[in-house]
């Protein structure tokens, strides 16, 4: 989560990127972590291009204010089920929902294409997530070798372990398919309603617990 609140800083101040492009740049980064996404989850393959099937879509707000989507398709879904998602505010400067929210007020999205595009009208690609990405890195003095488009979720699953969140909670967020059982589980609302407060509120060095009788984390003194 330091990394986010850095990352936002220095794009928010960032004069090589046009303004309506740092929503959208803030919204992809912040639905791919609080989404557990995969890169070709919220990516286009081109610039021109983007794959329906496999493409977010049905993105709708529910009267709790969290954020609703649909994913066709994914890795994991060879059969192309579909699965949905549902992400609720996290409460704190770094919220998935706000970022899509302001994004979508300064760049009305056709739901029939791509989720992100640039201003020029280009297509979001993993590519094009990876540069501004290590662009802003660098300028934090962060090395960049081990960052690219994929390092969302490889954070959102870090920070969920870190925030005491169960092992089985974590593989149904991600839709890991590794002990397919976790993926059978049905999750409560009310817990999802949850994660993103506890994935905004880790503290650094503070090592939780998750209590499936009271629906949270307690932390180990």
């Amino acid at each position: 989560m330091s990394l986010l609140w850095k990352l936002k800083a220095e794009l928010a101040q960032a004069p090589d990127i046009l303004p309506r492009d740092k929503f959208m740049l803030w919204s992809a980064f912040t639905l791919a972590f609080f989404g557990f996404l995969r890169s070709s989850e919220f990516t286009s393959p081109s610039t021109s291009h983007f794959n329906a099937l496999s493409h977010l879509s049905g993105i709708s707000f529910n009267s709790d204010g969290s954020l609703s989507l649909h994913l066709k398709s994914s890795k994991t879904d060879p059969y192309r089920q579909g699965c949905s998602l549902l992400i609720a505010p996290s409460g704190q400067s770094i919220c998935a929902v706000r970022a899509i929210r302001k994004y979508m007020a300064h760049h009305p999205f056709n739901l029939d294409g791509p989720i992100y595009t640039f201003q020029s009208g280009l297509y979001l690609t993993r590519t094009q997530v990876t540069s501004p990405l290590c662009l802003l890195l660098k300028r934090l003095h962060i090395p960049t070798e081990l960052y690219a488009s994929h390092s969302f979720r490889i954070g959102a699953a870090t920070t969920a372990a870190k925030a005491g969140l169960p092992p089985w909670l974590n593989q149904t967020l991600g839709r890991w398919s590794s002990n397919c059982f976790a993926l059978y589980i049905r999750t409560p609302s009310s817990i999802l309603q949850k994660v993103p407060g506890l994935l905004a509120n880790a503290a650094a060095g503070t090592q939780s617990i998750w209590n499936p009788q009271e629906g949270c984390c307690t932390h180990l003194t």
